[in-house]
């Protein structure tokens, strides 16, 4: 089960997420902390940057990274409503995230089951945990309008995206 500390911050990801839908862009909130303190709150932005790199996860690991930093030791937590691709989590191994927690998982991308080993030891060491957190099934409803809105770009992605709820 999820604590209250992971409802809250996947409660401020996923109003993120509803935020990014609202304004046209891919429904996905991300929010980090720093030994349970919040630190940030991003949403995508690739639609209305017309790029394919603003995630909410690396755009927020943009604008906060400096925090990291200043508390070396600190526990950073990355609270996300769809499991992380590749680019993103490799942005937050070297930005020092120790632990993702993600919502709706991936089954086309998603970077979680990647085994470290496979990488290199630098990224071996330096891996975060990931777990599936709270509100789930609300990420992948909200995930799954907007491709439904949207077919033509997503074309047959979602016959493959289906989880258990």
């Amino acid at each position: 089960m999820f604590n209250q500390i992971d409802q809250n911050f996947m409660r401020l990801a996923l109003n993120e997420a509803e935020n990014c839908y609202a304004r046209g862009d891919i429904p996905v909130g991300a929010v980090l902390t720093i030994d349970n303190n919040l630190e940030g709150i991003a949403g995508n932005s690739s639609n209305n940057n017309g790029d394919w790199i603003s995630h909410a996860e690396n755009s927020l690991l943009q604008k906060v990274s400096w925090k990291i930093k200043q508390k070396p030791k600190g526990i950073v937590r990355l609270y996300t409503t769809w499991e992380p691709c590749m680019m993103c989590a490799g942005a937050a191994v070297l930005s020092r995230v120790n632990e993702f927690v993600y919502a709706c998982p991936d089954p086309n991308g998603g970077f979680s089951k990647v085994d470290p080993k496979d990488l290199g030891p630098w990224y071996e060491k330096h891996w975060p945990t990931f777990r599936e957190g709270p509100f789930k099934r609300e990420s992948y409803e909200l995930l799954k309008k907007h491709m439904e809105e949207n077919i033509g770009r997503w074309g047959n992605f979602l016959e493959n995206f289906k989880i258990d709820l």
